[in-house]
């Protein structure tokens, strides 16, 4: 009995010591000196923009200098990069897949040239952004036109402001990150013409074949008017 008690009155100091722990030891691993505090963004982890496009059913990772045929559906997300990728694709645009038919409808485009769909996620504003910014509350989702040979880059600079380094790698997407102030200035596609000549010259020659064709009938009446009409 005495032994009973004894591993009774054991069990009841350990509980009562393991109660006395400070919460915060109980519920947050160690932090290392200069490491980011649990759940921020890590200041030196490797952030970057990369490609994708959707097969309908999923993201694929893409190249920015390819050219998706007329109908694609490319995405572009800003993210942490993998550890060890060596700049290997992050995460993948979030949210609801789009359909092409969603955003550009059913029409074809152009001769020569192709529509695409495209749509820009800034990434989470925890786990994504450098510390201290803030992404945009909303991301792209736009329809663009261009040339049968424009790039994926090309292509997001039709739908918002894209900046590329040295390299070509896009670095900023509607001025996002805002640390990211260097680089130049991405040219959009070249956007669609229509087929044809313009409607107002076709509208203006019809004007004035209008008015050759009024002219000539008058002429021709006024030729085969008999003397007796002059003389009245």
């Amino acid at each position: 009995m005495l032994r009973a008690y004894r591993v009774a009155a054991g069990v009841a100091l350990g509980a009562a010591a393991f109660l006395a722990l400070p919460l915060p030891a109980l519920a947050s691993p160690p932090v290392a000196p200069g490491g980011p505090a649990p759940g921020a963004a890590d200041p030196g982890a490797t952030r970057s923009w990369s490609a994708w496009r959707s097969d309908g059913t999923a993201w694929l990772a893409a190249d920015p200098a390819d050219s998706p045929p007329d109908g694609s559906v490319i995405g572009w997300r800003f993210s942490v990069s993998p550890e060890g990728a060596g700049g290997a694709a992050g995460d993948s645009p979030g949210g609801e897949l789009p359909s092409f038919a969603s955003v550009c409808g059913r029409d074809t485009a152009a001769s020569g040239h192709k529509r695409v769909a495209v749509t820009v996620d800034f990434g989470d504003g925890d786990a994504d952004a450098y510390p201290g910014d803030q992404p945009p509350a909303q991301g792209v989702l736009r329809c663009v036109a261009g040339a049968e040979d424009a790039t994926t880059a090309r292509l997001l600079a039709s739908a918002a402001q894209v900046r590329v380094n040295d390299r070509g790698d896009v670095v900023s997407v509607s001025g996002y990150p805002m640390r990211e102030r260097g680089g130049t200035e991405l040219t959009a596609a070249a956007p669609a013409a229509p087929d044809g000549p313009p409607g107002l010259l076709i509208a203006g020659g019809a004007g004035a074949m209008a008015l050759l064709t009024a002219g000539a009938v008058v002429a021709t009446r006024r030729r085969t008017r008999t003397p007796a009409q002059t003389r009245r």
